[in-house]
């Protein structure tokens, strides 16, 4: 399948980010519309290591030609995902990009450059290559991303945690895609950003669950999971005097889910926003 999502379906991207260990794990549909969703999370990632510049920029074509072909040959007839997953090491970048459908052939007889255009490409610029086919495809990268520009500690760079730049850059993309208003989007991204920054600060667990729709209505953002009270603290976090809470007056609604995981009560912020103006400050 390729293309946007057949009719008013929404387009869903979930990632999972390392809060401890560094990593991160994208599901996508299987769509053209996830090529740039895929790129801005990488580029998320490598900022967060401090990635030579011109290293990210070959690291983010290999990792678009790695999804075109899932796009491309994994559900040639049907709807399905692509799962990629992001584990900085040292310079180097693991990624994996993998489908569960028909996929790419994966015989060992035959060698990675006969498959196309696209795989000779990523071997052209990823250290390690390999394909392997069990229940769809996966291509396994190993990418080089040169030497840290600035210090880092534990591999990244010390203040903004890896969720929030990943954050910010699903909000930029999806509001891009949803046709959304410039002034619109800027507020999109400062709600965005003041939420998940204060809700990560009552994470429950070491794991960032974040979630992005876009819709025919605007675009919908979930994080978590937070301790108990988590979302209602975070929204009153954005406060200001004689204005009240910043993300309640640029979100167009605001909500909180609650569901439990490994015996615990857990929440998510949700916050949607719609293409129109948001009330005044």
């Amino acid at each position: 399948m390729n293309g946007d999502l057949a009719g008013d379906r929404p387009f869903v991207a979930e990632v999972d980010v390392g809060f401890i260990a560094l990593g991160l794990r994208l599901r996508v549909p299987a769509v053209e519309a996830s090529l740039p969703v895929a790129r801005q999370v990488l580029r998320a990632m490598g900022d967060t290591v401090a990635a030579d510049r011109e290293a990210l920029e070959d690291a983010e074509l290999a990792l678009t030609e790695a999804c075109a072909n899932a796009v491309e040959h994994a559900y040639p007839d049907d709807e399905g995902v692509v799962e990629i997953t992001l584990s900085p090491a040292e310079q180097d970048m693991h990624v994996s990009v993998r489908d569960f459908g028909r996929g790419m052939p994966s015989s060992d007889a035959e060698p990675l450059g006969d498959r196309g255009y696209g795989l000779l490409m990523i071997e052209g610029i990823a250290r390690t290559v390999e394909v392997r086919g069990d229940g769809g495809t996966e291509v396994a990268m190993t990418l080089g991303m040169g030497a840290p520009e600035v210090s880092t500690v534990d591999g990244a760079i010390p203040g903004v945690q890896p969720a929030e730049r990943v954050l910010r850059r699903l909000v930029a993309v999806v509001a891009a895609q949803a046709d959304m208003p410039v002034d619109r989007t800027l507020e999109a991204l400062l709600v965005a950003e003041m939420a998940a920054r204060a809700a990560l600060r009552r994470l429950v667990g070491d794991t960032v669950k974040l979630r992005i729709t876009r819709s025919v209505e605007g675009i919908e953002l979930r994080v978590g999971p937070l301790e108990e009270n988590g979302a209602e603290a975070a929204v009153s976090e954005s406060e200001v005097p004689a204005i009240g809470s910043v993300v309640k007056r640029l979100a167009s609604a605001v909500h909180t889910e609650r569901e439990q995981a490994h015996g615990v009560n857990v929440e998510y912020l949700v916050l949607r926003i719609e293409p129109g103006v948001a009330a005044p400050l």
